[in-house]
């Protein structure tokens, strides 16, 4: 009998220190691709800078080779719930996209239409620049891996809200020493609303941008037949 219960107490103890060994040991930790532990950055406050290439410019010209230009948008992120890497992002934004030549874009009122006039060569101007901007709602698909990889693509469909054209330099048409300083809004039969699809594909808050507008600029017989496609940098603050 005395052997049973120093027997029974051998027991115990071993069980209770193998119980405390085991408390001491480290806690594992949560897998790394854990699908819950989507990142936090929910791209809810998009800012693009890109570069625009114009389409359908007329090839006498000498369009700059960098036409700096921005978008911004402000999103609410649906999430999906039998998916947490999906969801859908839903907004409004702004965009300006800008062109820079040695072209004076201006409407011609004796024939209606829209046109580009190429100054001389000779012209020494400090500004030569046309502006174009929309406000728009961003429908788009979003994917993001929990280890920060996301990638998303969507439309926007806007409202043009401004086309002018600037200049500052010499007089090219009337000649002599005089200088030349306006900026021009009365442009007729431009596309009241615009079209484009985008994509994003990047790493956390940070991304590459693209973008192509699917109408032109001027409705068609009424000017240029251009249209801008852009290429950039996109950060997501939140």
């Amino acid at each position: 009998m005395k052997r049973f219960f120093v027997l029974m107490f051998f027991l115990a103890s071993f069980g209770a220190l193998m119980g405390q060994s085991d408390s001491l040991k480290p806690a594992k930790k949560a897998s790394k691709w854990d699908p819950n532990q989507i990142v936090v950055v929910r791209d809810r406050l998009n800012f693009d800078i890109f570069h625009s290439f114009w389409m359908g410019t007329p090839k006498e010209g000498e369009f700059m080779k960098f036409n700096p230009g921005f978008n911004v948008s402000a999103m609410w992120d649906f999430k999906m719930p039998q998916n947490k890497s999906l969801s859908f992002g839903l907004g409004v934004g702004f965009s300006l996209y800008t062109q820079y030549s040695n072209c004076i874009l201006k409407y011609d009122y004796e024939s209606q239409l829209n046109k580009y006039y190429i100054m001389p060569s000779d012209t020494i101007y400090k500004k030569c620049r046309m502006t174009y901007s929309n406000v728009h709602i961003p429908f788009e698909i979003r994917y993001r891996h929990p280890c920060g990889f996301k990638f998303s693509v969507g439309v926007h469909v806007g409202l043009v809200t401004g086309l002018a054209h600037k200049y500052k330099g010499d007089d090219w048409v009337n000649g002599g020493d005089r200088n030349l300083h306006y900026k021009n809004r009365d442009f007729y039969d431009k596309q009241r609303f615009s079209a484009d699809v985008y994509m994003r594909m990047g790493w956390k808050a940070f991304a590459v941008f693209y973008s192509y507008q699917l109408n032109r600029v001027f409705d068609d017989g009424k000017g240029p037949k251009m249209n801008p496609m852009s290429v950039g940098l996109s950060i997501s603050l939140f």
